[in-house]
Order: C-alpha cells, then structure tokens, then sequence
C-alpha cells in the first residue's frame, strides 16, 4: 500500500504538524496507513464498551465542562439499586466491559459507596472488564480498586500545554495529572490517557505535542475527544473542534501507538451524522456506547 510521505514514522513534531493539517488524498492515504495499521495487531475486531454515568458531582472547576463544581446543572447519584440493574441490562445484551464514569469527588462517604457497588458487581459478574474513570484520587483508593478487580482506568490530561492547562482545569497542575498517571502505571492498572482537539485557544504545536506525550507515556488505551461547546460551561459560545483535526489525531495516534485500544466517542456523534463511524475509518478500535444511565440522568452527565 502507498503510504502518506512521513507518515511511517511521525517521530518529530514537523512530521506530526504536517500529517494533523494534510487534507484530501493525503487525509485519505493517512487514515488508509491508519486502518492498515490497527488490521495487522487487531484484525477486524472492535472492543464495544458501555458506561454508567454514576454521578455528575465533582469537585473540578474545569472551563470546558457542564458538570464543573460552579455549574448550575442538577446534582445526581444513581442508587446502588439502579446501578446493579444496569449492569444486569448491559450483561444480557452481550457486554463484556463496562465504563464506570463520575465527576471528581473525594468525599469519603461518596467514594465508601461507589466502592462497595463496584465491589459488588465484580462479585456478581467476575467476567467483566471495569474501566474506572474517577479522576484523580489518593494512592490508597487506587489500592482499593485493585483489591476489588478493578483492571483499567481512564484519566485524561485534557492537554500537554503548560500555558492553556491552568486556563481550563484552574486548581489542578498538567505535573499532577501525569503523576498520577505514572502511578496508576506503576501500580498495574491498564491505563488510558488523552486530550481534548480543539479547545479555545489550543494550538497545533501543542495538539502535536500531546501526540508526542501519549506516545512516551505507552499506554494500552489512548484516546482523543473532540471539543463540544456545553451551555453549562465556561465556554458556552467557543466554537466546536474540527472534525477533520480530531479524525487527524486519531489516524496518527494508531499509527504512533499501533498496539493501543482507540475509542471513537460520543463527541464525534455529537459533532457530526455517523461521527464513530468516521473514528473506525480512522484507526479507532473501540466503540463507546453511553447505553448505562437512566434517560432521566444521562441529560445531566455533560462535560
């Protein structure tokens, strides 16, 4: 197959720049080398994931978010009674891994409950992957997750710029968030990590160097977000990202990380008519349900 010049190996940020702006026959021959890239390891198989949006309470001020601790949107935990019988739901259709998403909260009692609902579920259903995605939480609470079975965890830096990361996740340091991703790593947990394409005032130095910082961190699941303007959120009247640079991102990102699970999201969706089928053209092979909260919560979860 003819493969997009530079596109072999995309070790330097020029390459990288180059291949996130290409546009037409050279989109094509990228997202082409990206699909042949994730065929070779993966074959044809697709992981499909479901999450449960357990809680929309968070702690975060982050500007891009409808969920930050400033909003005005209507506070919500699901009851342990509605989480076990969404897990039973999703395990009689044929899942198999399931996404266990919530705001940032660090109160005991919260955490004391979502713990021993987690606990119970791995009891009931050993055979599911559980991807815990909680945010940043103490060593000890990262020890109980291991305890109770938990495999995976998601935790997004959003962004590798040092100038842009305080402009929208105020009170949290980029230094923090990669340390604890470093330890998640260290402690065994299969780890996912990602950005955000697109956000107000983002660069495309910096969206390459967030391609080059996935690549050193080598983690089994990297991902990008395309950036959605929330009513709830600081950035109400940005414009959305660009559906080309996020596919863009997605494309090198396989080819930088061939060995890596790649979502298309829910914001490609959101963005655009079959947005998680234009991530599968280029090189996602995990697709994100959000089938796992009730229809009167799922409205509430909107970062």
């Amino acid at each position: 197959m003819k493969k997009m010049d530079g596109s072999a190996k995309l070790q330097t940020r020029d390459e990288i720049i180059r291949a996130l702006l290409c546009r037409g026959s050279r989109q094509e021959l990228l997202f082409e080398q990206a699909r042949s890239t994730r065929e070779e390891i993966f074959g044809n198989k697709v992981e499909v994931r479901s999450v449960i949006e357990y809680s929309n309470i968070c702690r975060q001020a982050c500007a891009f978010c409808g969920m930050n601790r400033y909003s005005r949107i209507k506070r919500y935990r699901m009851s342990s009674d509605e989480v076990f019988k969404r897990v039973a739901l999703l395990y009689a259709k044929g899942r198999r891994v399931i996404m266990f998403q919530t705001g940032e909260s660090l109160a005991e009692p919260y955490l004391n409950e979502l713990f021993a609902i987690l606990k119970q579920v791995k009891r009931e259903y050993p055979c599911l992957s559980i991807i815990g995605c909680f945010g940043s939480l103490s060593r000890q609470r990262y020890l109980l997750l291991k305890e109770i079975g938990i495999e995976r965890y998601l935790i997004k830096f959003e962004t590798s710029d040092q100038k842009l990361y305080p402009a929208i996740k105020p009170g949290d340091t980029l230094e923090s968030r990669i340390a604890h991703i470093r330890m998640l790593k260290e402690m065994g947990f299969l780890v996912g990590s990602g950005n955000i394409t697109g956000l107000p005032k983002q660069s495309i130095d910096s969206l390459a160097d967030d391609l080059l910082l996935l690549k050193s961190l080598d983690l089994p699941m990297v991902s990008t977000s395309v950036f959605i303007p929330n009513d709830m959120s600081s950035f109400a009247h940005q414009p959305a990202g660009d559906i080309h640079l996020t596919l863009n991102f997605m494309a090198i990102l396989r080819i930088m990380c061939p060995q890596a699970l790649i979502p298309t999201t829910s914001s490609l969706e959101t963005l655009v008519q079959q947005g998680q089928y234009l991530g599968l053209m280029a090189g996602a092979n995990t697709i994100t349900i959000h089938d796992g909260t009730p229809l009167d919560d799922e409205n509430k979860f909107v970062i």
